[in-house]
């Protein structure tokens, strides 16, 4: 039997639904990317080892701009709020907050994306440290540039190691 051709286009249309010869686009990513350009702060949560970091960097290297990861849960709240910096009169000039170097590149570069990643595997304390960085953008006595995107994540307590459970703000 001889198809028409358009019934021949039909039937190819139909077995290209059922088998892609490209990769199809995923509506989270999108959604994620999205959100990233709007400059919305994106909590991403999952299983662990389901791309969440590998979304990251294919995210900025799609937007050619520079990536941060900071990994929450190997770190101490004065990692985010700065570690003092004594000057000459401490009294009379105050005592500055050094900020990380990660921040600083970040504030050098002018833009960037920031990965907050294991948030639910940081104690309580460093939750709330970068919550000020993430609603602030402050880190240290350091301003992160308005074109530093934000983007943490975040595992269900009982799939993570030491897990614990999102604060609320």
């Amino acid at each position: 039997m001889t198809l028409s051709p358009l019934d021949a286009a039909d039937e190819l249309n139909a077995r290209l639904r059922a088998h892609r010869t490209e990769p199809a686009a995923d509506p989270r990513l999108e959604a994620l990317g999205l959100a990233v350009t709007a400059n919305q702060p994106v909590l991403l949560w999952g299983e662990p080892g389901i791309g969440k970091s590998a979304g990251m960097e294919q995210l900025a290297a799609g937007l050619g701009c520079p990536l941060e990861t900071v990994v929450a849960s190997v770190h101490e709240p004065s990692d985010f709020a700065g570690l003092p910096i004594v000057g000459d009169d401490p009294a009379t000039t105050g005592v500055p907050m050094a900020p990380p170097d990660w921040a600083v590149r970040l504030a050098r570069a002018g833009r960037g994306l920031l990965f907050l990643d294991e948030l639910s595997s940081a104690p309580p304390a460093v939750q709330a440290a970068l919550l000020r960085v993430v609603l602030e953008r402050r880190v240290g006595s350091l301003v992160l540039p308005e074109p530093v995107r934000i983007v943490a994540a975040a595992n269900p307590p009982s799939s993570a190691a030491d897990g614990w459970h999102l604060s609320p703000p």
